[in-house]
């Protein structure tokens, strides 16, 4: 398919819809994004200019956005206070997903694609994925969903979130049971005895065969101020057998130790120190992101990932790092930036399933 897809961004982050698109094979003009954040909004301009650009969408009359082919997001989750205690729209109404619906609602895209927590499918008791999912499908969209790893698509990065995807009047199919997650086939059965508009899209869909490690996305002559260096650390690493740290390149986490408390005085996470032969544990929007043992100038040292290498473990291209490193942006706003973003290589992994999809 050929076809050139006008694209609606919400929540739009730095771009890690956008980036996923732009490595995928398909041609894509966005003509409308939302993001309210204006540090966020900076590094997305940097590598997407864009014109219409808007910050609340509470804001926005949904007359107002372009007609457009697909609608993604990675909408916030919020406590949906009434999920579940009530029917149909009433449910979603002041919350974030009800702006999906009610622009939806009125622009009518063909796809939509959407990305939230891995939690979401336990939050109030499965309550809230069930509202979202039938309110999808009462907007006449055939869905599927499931919780993808980001390292199924050769992130060096365990980083487990939901996504949903919907076609206006598709073909309907009753779910399958899910390959990944048994509570999603749980939910899934939930779907088909209350006859929703279904559809299976993710069973099938091309992992990478390409693997990254840690290894693979470190920088070179990494700043005195990302490394933990006090001599309480220099010390304990003395004392380690270097013949029990790994060395064979494995897609998990591998943990190599915990510093103890009196040695690295902070909370049980920020203790946990990581092979670079294995992949990262899920990115937060933190700035103590995940520390690393590797050797230099033959001895043992620790730091943590640099802003840059968090974006690498989440797949952002060298381009997009290039034009934030270009501009400026605080490590801070970097750590939760990339904290917050959705993989691009999982969204081009899934757009790539959709255009065969289509094309079937």
């Amino acid at each position: 398919m050929n076809k050139e897809f006008k694209v609606t961004s919400l929540f739009s982050g730095i771009g890690g819809f956008e980036q996923g698109f732009k490595s995928s094979k398909m041609k894509y003009n966005l003509v409308f994004a939302s993001e309210i954040d204006k540090y966020a909004t900076k590094t997305f301009s940097y590598n997407f200019p864009i014109n219409n650009m808007v910050g609340d969408i509470k804001k926005v009359d949904e007359k107002s956005i372009p007609i457009h082919d697909l609608l993604c997001g990675g909408f916030p989750c919020q406590s949906f206070s009434v999920a579940g205690k009530q029917k149909g729209f009433n449910d979603i109404r002041g919350t974030l997903f009800f702006d999906i619906i009610r622009i939806i609602k009125e622009k009518k895209p063909k796809y939509i694609l959407l990305e939230n927590v891995k939690n979401l499918i336990n939050h109030d008791k499965g309550n809230t994925i069930k509202t979202i999912l039938k309110n999808i499908s009462d907007c006449n969209y055939t869905f599927d969903f499931t919780i993808l790893n980001s390292n199924e698509a050769g992130v060096p990065q365990s980083r487990e979130r939901t996504y949903i995807i919907g076609i206006l009047n598709g073909d309907l199919e009753k779910f399958e049971n899910d390959r990944r997650n048994n509570k999603v086939s749980i939910i899934k059965k939930w779907a088909n005895e209350n006859n929703l508009k279904t559809m299976n899209f993710f069973n099938n869909i091309n992992t990478s065969s390409k693997v990254k490690y840690i290894k693979d996305i470190l920088e070179e002559n990494v700043d005195e101020k990302y490394y933990l260096n006090t001599p309480k650390i220099t010390k304990y690493l003395s004392t380690l057998d270097s013949l029990s740290f790994s060395t064979k390149s494995q897609q998990k986490i591998l943990k190599e130790f915990t510093l103890p408390r009196d040695v690295h005085n902070d909370l049980d996470r920020q203790r946990r120190v990581y092979s670079i032969y294995g992949i990262s544990p899920t990115l937060l929007a933190r700035s103590d992101s995940p520390k690393i043992i590797f050797k230099e100038n033959g001895e043992y040292k620790i730091r943590k990932l640099t802003p840059l290498e968090t974006l690498r473990a989440q797949g952002f291209s060298k381009e997009f790092t290039d034009n934030i490193q270009k501009n400026g942006m605080s490590d801070t706003q970097l750590y939760k930036q990339s904290g917050n973003a959705v993989s691009p290589p999982v969204i081009s992994m899934i757009i790539n399933n959709l255009l065969e999809f289509i094309n079937e």
